[in-house]
């Protein structure tokens, strides 16, 4: 079996596993549903999830989980992982969560990309995310990436809620067995903060093998989606 027959066969593997999981998971977000405080009207799984993260962040749990490496349990059911629960919430929302250097360099991919975009986590890493990017894209996604605060984590909070974020969209590249297919760019809503790897409280230095963490440590953590259009 040749390189391509390889690959092919692990994408196809990959994708039904996940496609099986988000299966089994959907119970599960109906019952993450029935947790939420004062809530009584139905809810699609997006909302659900989405009141989760609010909820979340308005008790600053994003933060100390990180540093503890541990998710509330009446948030997460008992029988899965740290890893699997954030894996179905990205899954659900039909996002993946990357880290990018400013320059543009990809350090990590979840494994979520792979049902939306089609490409293995390992196709992206160490890449840039220009080369998945249309010519006429290129500028302004570099400029969007480079205006980032010299010392951020220095600044105050007020200033963190506004200059420290960072949204924008643009076209990703399908991933593809065949080099001769025509190029295939799914629009894709990146939202994220500009993080410091020197930082020990975000966890990111836990989360990057030490192998991808870069000599500098500016760089920009999305959760990006897949958009229609």
């Amino acid at each position: 079996m040749d390189e391509d027959e390889k690959d092919k066969a692990k994408r196809v593997s990959r994708n039904k596993s996940e496609k099986k999981r988000r299966d089994q998971f959907n119970v599960l977000i109906k019952e993450l549903g029935t947790m939420l405080p004062g809530i009584t009207r139905k809810m699609d799984k997006s909302t659900i999830l989405q009141k989760s993260i609010d909820f979340l962040c308005k008790h600053n749990e994003i933060s100390a989980q990180s540093e503890s490496s541990e998710i509330r349990q009446d948030w997460k059911p008992p029988f899965l992982s740290n890893e699997e629960f954030t894996q179905l919430m990205l899954e659900a929302l039909d996002g993946f969560f990357i880290a990018i250097m400013t320059d543009g360099n990809i350090i990590y991919v979840s494994e979520s990309v792979t049902s939306l975009l089609e490409h293995l986590p390992s196709d992206l890493q160490d890449q840039n995310l220009l080369n998945f990017l249309p010519l006429n894209e290129h500028s302004e996604v570099y400029k969007a990436l480079s205006k980032h605060p010299s010392d951020p984590e220095s600044l105050g909070p007020e200033y963190l809620k506004t200059k420290n974020q960072l949204e924008f969209c643009c076209h990703v590249l399908r991933g593809t067995i065949d080099p001769k297919e025509p190029a295939v760019y799914e629009r894709v809503k990146f939202i994220g903060n500009f993080k410091s790897l020197n930082d020990g409280e975000n966890g990111l230095a836990g989360v990057l093998q030490r192998s991808l963490q870069p000599a500098f440590d500016d760089l920009v953590c999305f959760v990006a989606h897949r958009q229609a259009g």
